[in-house]
């Protein structure tokens, strides 16, 4: 009978560890989770991403606060979306004598980063940002006192998407509010993409027949040329970790 009982133990205990066990492993599925810069990985819930400050509660209910440079990627499962540490935002440089207008990261040692949401990760990066101007008004209020001067205040929101070559540094604008890289002629909407993915001819080739050119279109071939680069890279290759 003691064998029986120290049985019914046992497997009691093993079933409770195997409990906790798919528990854990159920809610890291479910939870937001950010890759920090020295590889960590935590699991929680992401509350508020800001251009410098990201919010965060852990599986602990512990609130923390993270900066651009403490998070290599912040996925944001809820919204369905992922953020980055970036220069792009306050960065960017025009290059001269590009046409169309490329640009590159400025060198300062005084930049920082901001979290940028990102649309497409690999070896070309895709990033989507935007930037709120405030602006004023002026008029007249007439009211049973006469008239008064009144001033109103409002802004405007403008969104950017920005393509990053990580091996060249060049950064090239595929859209915004008003206009973007397939605003032009053809001639220049493969110029554009061409500086980005003429390494890989073939796939270049494929995108100079393309019927209609849009930011969809533009996104595919970023895709693909990402999955080329993906498989000629090394496991040492994927393990490192920087801003751009």
């Amino acid at each position: 009978m003691r064998l029986v009982s120290d049985f019914r133990i046992v497997l009691f205990l093993f079933f409770l560890f195997s409990s906790t066990v798919i528990h854990a492993q159920v809610t890291q599925i479910n939870a937001d989770y950010l890759v920090l810069m020295n590889a960590d990985t935590l699991y929680g819930k992401i509350s508020s991403v800001k251009d410098r400050k990201l919010k965060f509660e852990n599986l602990q209910k512990e609130k923390l606060t993270f900066t651009p440079d403490q998070v290599f990627r912040a996925y944001w499962k809820s919204k369905k979306k992922v953020y980055a540490p970036s220069y792009v935002e306050n960065g960017l440089e025009p290059v001269p004598g590009t046409s169309p207008q490329t640009y590159q990261i400025r060198k300062a040692r005084d930049l920082e980063p901001t979290f940028a949401e990102v649309l497409v990760d690999g070896e070309i990066m895709a990033y989507y940002i935007s930037e709120l101007h405030f602006g004023g008004s002026g008029g007249m209020m007439i009211g049973s006192g006469g008239a008064a001067p009144m001033i109103g205040i409002g802004f405007t929101k403008s969104k950017y998407a920005y393509a990053l070559k990580k091996a060249t540094g060049e950064v090239i604008e595929i859209e915004n509010n008003s206009s973007g890289l397939f605003s032009g002629n053809k001639k220049k909407r493969t110029l554009t993409l061409g500086r980005l993915i003429n390494d890989e001819p073939e796939l270049f080739s494929e995108f100079e027949k393309e019927q209609k050119y849009n930011y969809d279109v533009f996104i595919k071939y970023i895709m693909k040329y990402n999955e080329l680069q993906r498989a000629k890279e090394s496991p040492s290759d994927s393990s490192r970790l920087f801003i751009y």
